[in-house]
């Protein structure tokens, strides 16, 4: 007995902790963001320099997805596109994750399993180019509840992930996952990060 609340102790130290430090962590990877206006999306950008556009956006994508491929831009060719693997959502214990960028959301994924994918295509467009991004949020899809009486054979469960072709949307849609449509507060977050990567590198405009 006397384990079980230590135990239980811990883990309320360290809830309260992750609280704490999340809080002071949500907005530490863009300095000044509460001073700076939002972005557009999509959001256009006036450079003639394709690759070096191409590297900060990639730089910005990859602080909160792991990229799954990606078609490069080019300035007067096809446009870009990056497309992400999906990310379980960061919880109130894991402070060094931004993808849950408001408190709201970072308490819904403690509490239950959400997960995010992005999509980011970048479109030439006269002397610049047009960032597009869309984050899909998805909540997983408990088809036996967890604190059932019940025996395993009255349930049907799977816990695939193969992605289904939605032709009506270009939301991604999953087997054992629900869609909880966009995120545009992590939407946000990516294109302020890319606006800075590129506002601190130099950039040939015409």
């Amino acid at each position: 007995m006397a384990f079980y609340f230590r135990t239980l102790l811990v883990l309320q130290t360290l809830f309260l902790l992750g609280i704490s430090a999340g809080c002071a962590c949500f907005y530490d990877r863009i300095p000044g963001i509460d001073n700076v206006p939002p972005a557009k999306n999509p959001m256009y950008i006036a450079s003639n320099d394709a690759d070096m556009v191409w590297d900060r956006v990639v730089d910005a994508v990859d602080d909160y997805f792991e990229i799954e491929r990606e078609e490069p831009v080019r300035l007067y060719g096809s446009e870009g596109r990056i497309d992400t693997h999906p990310r379980i959502a960061a919880t109130y214990l894991e402070p060094w994750f931004s993808d849950s960028v408001t408190a709201e959301e970072r308490l819904e994924s403690t509490c239950q399993t959400i997960r995010r994918r992005a999509t980011v295509r970048v479109v030439p467009e006269n002397i610049g180019f047009s960032i597009f991004v869309s984050v899909y949020k998805e909540l997983e899809d408990m088809q036996r509840p967890l604190g059932s009486n019940s025996g395993t054979a009255s349930f049907t469960y799977t816990n695939t992930i193969n992605t289904i072709n939605n032709n009506i949307t270009d939301a991604p849609v999953s087997s054992g996952w629900i869609s909880q449509g966009r995120d545009p507060a992590l939407e946000q977050r990516i294109l302020l990060k890319i606006r800075y990567n590129l506002e601190n590198q130099p950039m040939t405009v015409y």
